[in-house]
């Protein structure tokens, strides 16, 4: 089995789907393996340049101590699964029923190992394979794998639940902002409202300040009298 990891690909995203040109595998031998990693991951989510009419080997390894996972290969050729945060459980199910696998092996977690055999692709094509385990395919735990030709530029990887988000960074720095806010204005207007309530000086024992002359009364002559 020959493999090459290409690096160096590009990422530009800003939220949900990414598109991800590079970090792919070449694969022209006849066993694909595969590693099902903590935080619902696939070690490899790229491989192209599968040989057409051979029987190929899927060999899953789970290194996760939390879950079993599978590498189960759609059946439709040349077609992309909806973005996952929006694609449930059932309805993949759902699609895999109506279209079947072309491939599928199961791991157990923590060091299990699975191998299946898969028939041959006879014509140059791309398939998605996922996680079937529920929530994981939503985690972002999917990949593609193309037999024949190189995957197509245009696929695109979720950033999956494990990550928050960009909507989740939005909502907390909003609420952080609005609690700093709150307390600037608590300061503020508790301050207005000690002004008006502040206790004479009389009433701390100190004197309480004379009132200046009004400023149109004449000066008093020296001795104080008019």
């Amino acid at each position: 089995m020959a493999l090459v990891l290409v690096t160096g690909g590009t990422v530009a995203a800003l939220t949900g789907h990414v598109i991800v040109s590079g970090a792919v595998v070449n694969d022209t031998g006849t066993t694909v393996y595969e590693t099902a990693a903590p935080q619902y991951t696939f070690l490899n989510r790229s491989y192209q340049n599968l040989p057409l009419n051979t029987p190929m080997s899927l060999v899953l390894f789970d290194s996760d101590s939390g879950s079993a996972h599978t590498f189960t290969i759609l059946n439709r050729s040349d077609y992309e699964i909806p973005n996952p945060s929006t694609f449930s459980s059932s309805a993949l199910g759902a699609l895999m029923k109506k279209w079947g696998t072309l491939g599928n092996v199961t791991a157990g977690r923590n060091g299990g190992k699975n191998t299946t055999v898969i028939a041959a692709v006879a014509s140059p094509s791309w398939y998605e394979f996922v996680c079937l385990e529920p929530g994981h395919f939503q985690a972002g735990m999917y990949g593609f794998i193309a037999f024949g030709m190189a995957l197509p530029t245009n696929l695109t990887f979720g950033s999956g639940a494990p990550g928050p988000g960009i909507a989740v960074f939005i909502i907390i720095g909003t609420i952080v902002a609005l609690t700093v806010l709150a307390i600037v204005l608590g300061f503020v207007v508790g301050q207005r409202h000690g002004s008006e309530h502040e206790m004479p000086p009389e009433r701390l024992g100190y004197p309480e300040p004379s009132a200046p002359p009004p400023s149109d009364s004449p000066p008093l002559p020296p001795d104080g009298s008019r």
